[in-house]
């Protein structure tokens, strides 16, 4: 993975021995969660509907089951051992426990928040309004239920340092979800990079070396194809133009830099592959609405 250097300002490539990019490590770096509320207990089987809040969460259910009772769709049977995925919040959702469960139904569930909501959105707008993993979809996916289990006991015993440690539990837990959803779909963008391993090599030159001038040629050689044929199944798969692509990264890594780092603009739109900070700000207003040096007012209150 790229990541900053203080001594050059620019992005220098990771140390790590395999140079093959984790992409769905380097996308997700930018979606930093907090974790909020921790539920854990009976659903009651009454068949009364539970509404889940219009928030991102998290849910495992740890014996029984439950029902996701959905508008215009058969019910869906969420089962012990699996876990329903919110993402994004701004979906209203039904559960109700489920009639032939053995079992008394108990479940852990927590909401989560984004400290750079305005970054993770075009991200997470490709995520589906639920993921739904089963044990045939992640065989480890056992293990969830210990996991979450961290999320009780902290939040029964809080002790210092109990809020990081809720939200890296979260952390694992959703990145974990994605992860196994993304092998099983095929979507624009970041996730539809990885359907492809040729779309997929580009994408990860693009990623570790943003700073480069590339061109359409080169990338089409690295993923072995014509560069007709790559363009083609690149904007296909990605939803971009490789070009386009880039300039989207590179705007998004900008917006990370400038909301962690003290570098100024100019030493961001440097470290990002702009020619210039008139460049870099041009480009930034126009994907975000107001110029950089806004983008961190925004947000902490200082230039």
């Amino acid at each position: 993975m790229s990541i900053h250097s203080e001594e050059n300002g620019r992005l220098d490539r990771s140390s790590e021995p395999d140079e093959k990019l984790d992409l769905l490590s380097d996308v997700l770096r930018f979606v930093q969660l907090k974790g909020g509320s921790v539920f854990s207990g009976g659903v009651p089987k009454t068949g009364e509907l539970q509404r889940l809040r219009d928030v991102s969460s998290i849910h495992v259910v740890q014996e029984g089951g439950v029902e996701l009772v959905q508008p215009r769709r058969p019910p869906l049977s969420i089962k012990a051992g699996e876990v329903l995925l919110v993402p994004r919040g701004g979906v209203l959702l039904d559960i109700r426990a489920s009639s032939d469960a053995e079992l008394q139904t108990r479940m852990i569930s927590a909401t989560f928040t984004f400290d750079n909501a305005e970054a993770a959105a075009p991200l997470l707008k490709l995520l589906p309004d639920f993921i739904h993993i089963t044990p045939a979809m992640d065989k480890s996916s056992v293990l969830i239920k210990d996991v979450a289990q961290f999320l009780v006991l902290e939040t029964a015993n809080p002790e210092p340092g109990f809020s990081l440690m809720i939200s890296r539990v979260i952390d694992i837990l959703v990145i974990r979800c994605i992860r196994t959803w993304s092998r099983t779909v095929q979507n624009d963008g970041w996730v539809g990079s990885l359907a492809d391993e040729r779309i997929s090599r580009a994408v990860a030159a693009l990623h570790r070396d943003p700073t480069i001038t590339w061109t359409v040629s080169a990338l089409a050689s690295l993923a072995g194809m014509s560069r007709s044929s790559f363009a083609d199944r690149f904007t296909q798969l990605v939803g971009h133009p490789p070009l386009r692509y880039l300039q989207n990264w590179r705007l998004q890594l900008g917006f990370d830099l400038l909301h962690n780092t003290p570098l100024s603009v100019k030493e961001i739109a440097y470290a990002v592959g702009y020619e210039s900070e008139a460049a870099f700000s041009r480009a930034y207003r126009t994907k975000f609405g107001y110029p950089p040096r806004d983008s961190r007012i925004r947000t902490t209150g200082s230039a």
